[in-house]
């Protein structure tokens, strides 16, 4: 998804469905919601309407306008559709915003409908919600001790996975240099539970388990200013995650490029986004 955004990987090229109507400086929505809409695992989750059976919510939940949104673009295709309100919730229509962070906001909100639900059953869990289980992966950070060569590892979630494009050239390039070995030394220096003082280290974020469908956001503006990283970046169709997991095994991790969402302009307060499915 969005080029200085979401870039998202899995599943096969497909054609797109209906496209939604601007509802006043709604790109960053649509664009957004195209990818949502075609992203397989969850359109078929959708519209199956296991969620519609079990909401709680009573009209207000943005798990049941993403069925209603992704339902009608499906099946419609063509026709111009108006996304929900209930997905625009907390944004503006006639200004500029960010298609990441509505990006985000709509997985997150999906996830609250998902434990809404869940919770009537009494089986509330993040984990084993449907969207941690497309989206959802894990990261690992380890950090060993050079003195006395233990090792500390912590696990952290993620649904999605920044990309620092600054000094890379490629996608490959980005994800080598976000899982390349840290020296943790004099100031920044690792402060051991066995050794009982400061010393040494390594340490290094991999991949501990990896999402269903993976989404990368190659991070284009930048936080003071808003300006745009404007160098042109290389992306495989096909890309092999398995040189970033904590364990090696035979055989490639594959993912194919199914939807780029991009974002045309010099900065985050204007430009126009739009996305390829």
């Amino acid at each position: 998804m969005p080029f200085g955004d979401p870039l998202s990987l899995r599943g096969r090229r497909r054609q797109s469905g209906a496209p939604s109507g601007n509802l006043g400086n709604t790109c960053y929505v649509n664009a957004a919601l195209q990818c949502l809409s075609h992203t397989p695992p969850l359109a078929s989750w959708l519209v199956s309407r296991q969620h519609a059976t079990l909401c709680p919510a009573g009209g207000s939940c943005t798990l049941c306008a993403m069925r209603a949104h992704v339902t009608r673009a499906l099946l419609h295709a063509g026709e111009v559709i108006r996304p929900h309100r209930d997905l625009l919730a907390g944004f503006h229509r006639h200004q500029q915003e960010d298609a990441h962070e509505f990006l985000m906001f709509t997985l997150n909100g999906m996830q609250q409908g998902c434990l809404s639900a869940s919770r009537l059953s009494g089986h509330a869990s993040e984990d084993t919600s449907v969207v941690r289980q497309i989206f959802g992966g894990t990261w690992r950070s380890q950090i060993q001790c050079l003195h006395c060569l233990g090792v500390s590892d912590t696990f952290d979630p993620y649904l999605d996975i920044s990309l620092d494009i600054t000094a890379a050239q490629s996608v490959e390039q980005a994800l080598r240099e976000l899982v390349k070995p840290e020296k943790l030394e004099a100031e920044n220096a690792y402060d051991c539970g066995v050794c009982l003082r400061k010393v040494p280290a390594t340490k290094r974020l991999t991949l501990h388990s990896t999402s269903q469908v993976l989404v990368l956001v190659l991070k284009r503006f930048t936080q003071l200013s808003g300006a745009k990283r404007a160098q042109e970046m290389r992306y495989p169709q096909c890309l092999d995650v398995q040189p970033y997991t904590s364990e090696r095994k035979a055989g490639p991790l594959g993912y194919v490029l199914y939807a780029v969402l991009v974002h045309s302009g010099w900065s985050c307060e204007r430009g126009h986004y739009f996305c390829y499915v």
